[in-house]
């Protein structure tokens, strides 16, 4: 199965925090059957958030991003389908964050179920979050 990663879940593991990640996330992590993606828009969020001061990386974004091909986790790039469908995305009152708007339209697209603590995102019922944590 392919499983996409909140950007939350990268920030975890990159900044050494398995312990946030529910057993059930971090079995699918750690299977060799699972196949990783992290969205390209995700490494955007987070040099967004550590150049206003939300976020530090204690080992740095280069190294998130070496790490993420290290551990085998696919880049998936921003491509045209995501953003046509993030555009007919219903707006929740309850959940405007552009980014994981944009990891919703890129699991749908690409069929991929999303490893997220972020329960907002089951307000998209196109979109499948795995936590149980």
């Amino acid at each position: 199965m392919n499983y996409i990663l909140d950007t939350n879940i990268l920030i975890f593991l990159g900044c050494g925090y398995e312990n946030r990640i529910s057993k059930k996330a971090l079995e699918l992590y750690k299977n060799p059957e699972s196949k990783l993606f992290i969205s390209q828009i995700s490494f955007w969020e987070m040099a967004i958030k550590i150049n206003i001061g939300k976020l530090i990386i204690p080992i740095g974004l280069k190294n998130v991003i070496a790490l993420t091909r290290q551990t085998g986790i696919d880049t998936i790039p921003v491509r045209n389908s995501h953003i046509l469908y993030y555009q007919s995305l219903k707006v929740h009152e309850k959940h405007k964050d552009p980014f994981d708007r944009y990891i919703v339209s890129a699991a749908v697209c690409e069929d991929m179920k999303i490893i997220s603590s972020d329960s907002k995102f089951d307000l998209y019922s196109n979109a499948i979050r795995i936590w149980d944590g």
